[in-house]
């Protein structure tokens, strides 16, 4: 990797079963707290900001994009693990189903995206994004669970995906340098 990549989860968003998870909106409280983060400037050295494509990815990014002057790049394939085609799970088979997910890259369900499609899409434009550019701070803003497979992966730690999702909160980041996870806020 030539570029320093700082991965930021979006905040976090109001749920709404006659929705698509992928056109969810943030909570008052989300963009609150991403507004909140764009004034620390905590990341006003970045050069790019890059989003998925989905709403709660760039409404996050929004607010650092207004700070730094800069466009937002979006992305699809930076999107969450596709379940669009699913219906809302209750609160016990959501949990259930991250398990079961994590620990079987292939396991489907629900109209699931596999985790392991996932994590090569977003390797994948990460991959692109890191050729397109030389030696430049990026921000890109993305979602939990591919964030989570993606760090997991870099640390060769994919027989604990789990844990490395758990410990992932909204609004958290890590920074990638050298293909190395260099420093994670959470």
């Amino acid at each position: 990797m030539n570029n320093t990549i700082i991965f930021l989860r979006h905040a976090e968003t109001q749920k709404d079963k006659d929705t698509p998870v992928s056109k969810w909106h943030l909570t008052n409280d989300g963009k609150e707290r991403a507004e909140s983060l764009s004034k620390t400037g905590i990341f006003n050295d970045v050069d790019i900001i890059i989003s998925s494509s989905e709403k709660k990815a760039y409404d996050t990014a929004l607010p650092f994009a207004k700070q730094l002057g800069k466009e937002i790049i979006q992305i699809a394939e930076l999107g969450e693990i596709d379940r669009d085609k699913g219906t809302l799970l209750t609160q016990e088979e959501y949990d259930t189903m991250k398990v079961r997910i994590f620990e079987d890259l292939d396991y489907t369900a629900y109209g699931w995206e596999t985790a392991r499609h996932a994590l090569e899409r977003f390797k994948s434009a990460v991959e692109k994004i890191d050729k397109e550019y030389e030696g430049k701070k990026i921000l890109i803003v993305s979602h939990g669970t591919v964030m989570a497979l993606y760090r997991a992966y870099l640390e060769k730690r994919l027989n604990d995906i789990f844990s490395v999702w758990k410990s992932l909160g909204f609004c958290d980041w890590y920074v990638v340098m050298d293909d190395k996870i260099k420093n994670a806020i959470h």
